[in-house]
């Protein structure tokens, strides 16, 4: 895999587990300092810097697991599609990331809204 193929695993991960534990911390980490998040599909953000990245998870805290598919890679950039864990056939979303120093400069997550989503 490609580096920025394993940093996005190594989100959805981190993801996954902050889902479970509450330690939502440990995805910021994932982040430079300076890093962004975005959303595509929400009415959310933008976010930049640890602190308003954190702030972005204790608003609006990831309430599903997600597993990837389609992931192609470029460089310090990857692309995946994702779904929800509990419904692995329905696309929920996009996510790009593009890493610095090996730390999320910049992660893009686009969202597909369906009335099921809850």
């Amino acid at each position: 895999m490609s580096p920025s193929r394993d940093s996005l695993q190594r989100f959805l991960d981190v993801h996954n587990a902050a889902v479970e534990s509450g330690d939502l911390a440990a995805i910021v980490r994932l982040f430079a300092p300076d890093g962004e998040l975005r959303y595509v599909g929400i009415d959310f953000g933008p976010f930049a810097g640890h602190e308003a990245i954190a702030r972005s998870f204790r608003e609006r805290p990831p309430l599903h697991k997600l597993v990837l598919s389609s992931v192609s890679a470029d460089g310090d950039k990857a692309t995946a599609v994702y779904a929800r864990a509990d419904k692995p056939a329905e696309r929920a979303g996009t996510l790009v990331v593009t890493m610095a120093g090996g730390l999320i400069q910049r992660l893009t997550i686009s969202v597909i809204n369906r009335p099921s989503d809850g």
